[in-house]
């Protein structure tokens, strides 16, 4: 979940619609995102990781923060000495250009004398898909802070239409049929619409208990959470 602040206060989130050709939820606005490769479990991608994550392994960090660049365009980077990377956006758009035709990502962050920035960054949330579905995944959502002067953009792949929007808007959106936003993807929307600041937001977020959560599906079709550590 990138976020970051919107003009006379709140928070903007960024959404990106996945490929109408994709096997799960075709055409559905999400949050970008992905499964963890091998290659975050390397020795190679951890020490290009800076810091990290409480409450969650490094390779999931890694993931979250591999994907957002692949899927949004968007490197969340420090120097080993931590200072934040003022990046231009005709760098990160070269460097995306060769890691999306097969540069390894942990080699272009050596040559560039970055790390990924797990600072900004907060683990927030784990899903597992209803046990109805035919195809299941254990999720661990973040919050991610935009990095500033960075433009996202959808990699017109795997996702498409990227958007920056305001949690609420998002959510009546949904309800009104313009935008399918899956139900894990609403309830965590519906979670930011309560945060005016990305610091709040932020504050809430490290002092959570994760607990898995597994939705039902009633017999109408509708999901619901019916057991878990905390109501959603």
């Amino acid at each position: 979940m990138m976020v970051r602040s919107r003009d006379g206060g709140g928070l903007l989130v960024y959404l990106t619609r996945r490929s109408s050709h994709a096997r799960f939820m075709p055409d559905a606005y999400v949050f970008p995102g992905g499964t963890v490769d091998e290659g975050d479990r390397s020795d190679a991608m951890r020490a290009r990781l800076f810091e990290s994550v409480d409450g969650i392994g490094d390779e999931f960090t890694l993931a979250a923060l591999r994907e957002l660049f692949e899927e949004a365009g968007v490197l969340v980077a420090c120097d080993s000495g931590g200072f934040a990377a003022n990046l231009a956006t005709e760098r990160l758009t070269s460097l995306r250009d060769e890691y999306s035709h097969g540069a390894s990502l942990a080699t272009l962050l050596e040559r560039e004398a970055l790390v990924l920035d797990a600072r900004e960054l907060a683990y927030y949330s784990n899903w597992i898909t209803p046990v109805d579905e035919p195809l299941r995944f254990d999720t661990h959502f973040f919050i991610a802070r935009a990095p500033a002067g960075q433009i996202a953009s959808a990699d017109a792949m795997e996702v498409h239409d990227g958007v920056w929007i305001a949690p609420a808007t998002a959510v009546a959106r949904a309800q009104a049929g313009e935008m399918a936003i899956p139900f894990p993807t609403r309830k965590h929307l519906e979670r930011l619409m309560s945060f005016e600041t990305i610091e709040a937001l932020f504050a809430h977020a490290r002092t959570r208990t994760i607990a898995a959560i597994t939705p039902v599906i009633r017999r109408d079709g509708e999901r619901e959470i019916v057991s878990g550590a905390e109501t959603w």
